[in-house]
């Protein structure tokens, strides 16, 4: 029996693609010569020891963020600029808010759970509605730790008085529902819609 429905959002509810940050930002920057695409992407977003980790985690500001990056990588850009590539990387999922909207009109709650920053989700507030569709939003930016700290995988209870065995969560990286699972909470590792229609079906929702 499932009561709440957890969903990641970068490649669940709205697809993007980090790479072509790395790509626009290797063009700007004086060290291309010494730098590569491939060594931007991998210093910015390593999930374990990436750049954009602390950002995401809260610890600094867009703003503070931006500098270091430009520091970083010797950018020729400002800051407005840099947030145009840093944002422009999502395209929607109308598969995916066609479950959304199923759910919302069975009576479900949603939430968001996300590893995210500050102009990533004001910028994905901004454009895409489905979001708003969404009962709670939990972002590590806010939380203070990322995914798969046990802590954000917490916030869901404190938003809802729920049993953890009534929750699934929904995300495409398997490392993060493995954790969930280890935490006691059901995980669904997301491939495409239909692996979530499935999960419907099999519940009679």
């Amino acid at each position: 029996m499932i009561d709440l429905f957890v969903f990641d959002l970068g490649k669940v509810i709205l697809p993007f693609e980090h790479r072509q940050i790395a790509s626009k930002l290797w063009q700007r920057s004086r060290n291309n010569r010494k730098l590569t695409e491939d060594a931007i992407f991998n210093d910015l977003f390593d999930l374990e020891n990436g750049t954009v980790n602390r950002y995401e985690e809260g610890l600094s500001s867009s703003e503070e963020f931006f500098l270091e990056v430009r520091k970083r990588y010797d950018l020729v850009l400002e800051f407005e600029e840099f947030s145009e590539i840093w944002n422009n990387i999502f395209r929607d999922n109308p598969e995916v808010n066609e479950i959304i909207v199923h759910l919302k009109a069975k009576g479900y709650p949603i939430f968001l759970l996300s590893n995210t920053n500050e102009l990533h989700f004001s910028y994905v507030l901004d454009r895409y509605p489905i979001v708003h569709v969404l009962d709670e939003w939990i972002l590590s930016f806010e939380v203070g730790v990322k995914k798969p700290h046990k802590r954000i995988y917490d916030a869901i209870f404190e938003k809802m008085d729920v049993e953890r065995e009534k929750v699934l969560y929904i995300d495409d990286i398997d490392a993060y529902v493995s954790a969930a699972r280890s935490y006691g909470i059901p995980g669904l590792v997301y491939k495409s819609p239909d692996d979530l229609w499935n999960v419907l079906r099999q519940n009679n929702i």
